[in-house]
């Protein structure tokens, strides 16, 4: 039985071809974010390996372990939000901590979204001005909010304790981990003696490092 071809609509069509334009321009609006983001991971990378020099190899490949958690919400797609959450992190690298545990970026936004949905107690806001504080210290509101914080310390410090001890731990991610690296000897395009380096390459094949580097992300940026 033959196949029947149906006519197109005129009118169909061009609401399609509106819609496949408004389909593409979410896209590369999408991407311009990601890249943006890929960025300041990169500056926060940076910032990190002048802070501890000899800890580069494991804050270079550490790209990967501090990018966002799209679960939290559209917050952590603002940059002094995502720059404290990747900072944290990168300190935690760089020392040898825990970097499962959430961040006070993220548990920020977590407290936050549950004082949306219902009135924090006094211990919970308490948490949640420490936190901002910890995770966010330059912005206007910790200035505006310190006396608060003073406050809700001195009357339920133990219960603050608690509840953030509590929620970094049930708020983390469990396979955040620095592990499984495969480095071939190359960082941004140059031969480096890193500590991952397979000797299984030998550190002489494919100048790959597992990321981009910063020349092609900015090359990104600019198309």
């Amino acid at each position: 039985m033959p196949r029947r071809i149906r006519m197109a609509n005129p009118m169909q069509a061009r609401s399609q071809g509106q819609t496949l334009n408004e389909l593409v321009n979410s896209t590369m609006a999408e991407l311009g974010g990601v890249f943006e983001c890929m960025g300041w991971a990169e500056d926060e990378i940076a910032s990190a390996i002048r802070r501890h020099p000899g800890q580069r190899d494991a804050l270079f490949h550490a790209f990967s372990l501090i990018k966002p958690r799209d679960e939290l919400g559209i917050g952590m797609g603002t940059e002094f939000v995502v720059r404290s959450h990747m900072a944290e992190l990168l300190e935690r690298v760089a020392v040898g901590g825990d970097t499962r545990p959430a961040t006070a970026a993220e548990m920020c936004l977590m407290v936050g979204e549950v004082s949306q949905r219902v009135p924090l107690n006094s211990a919970a806001a308490g948490l949640y001005f420490r936190l901002w504080f910890s995770a966010f210290p330059s912005h206007p509101l910790a200035t505006e909010h310190l006396p608060d914080q003073v406050h809700y310390e001195r009357l339920h410090q133990t219960q603050i304790d608690d509840l953030e001890s509590d929620l970094a731990a049930r708020g983390g991610d469990q396979y955040r981990q620095l592990k499984s690296v495969d480095c071939r000897g190359w960082h941004h395009g140059e031969r480096v003696n890193c500590r991952y380096a397979s000797r299984a390459h030998g550190g002489h094949e494919a100048r790959g490092s597992g990321r981009p580097g910063r020349k092609r992300i900015a090359s990104m940026r600019n198309r």
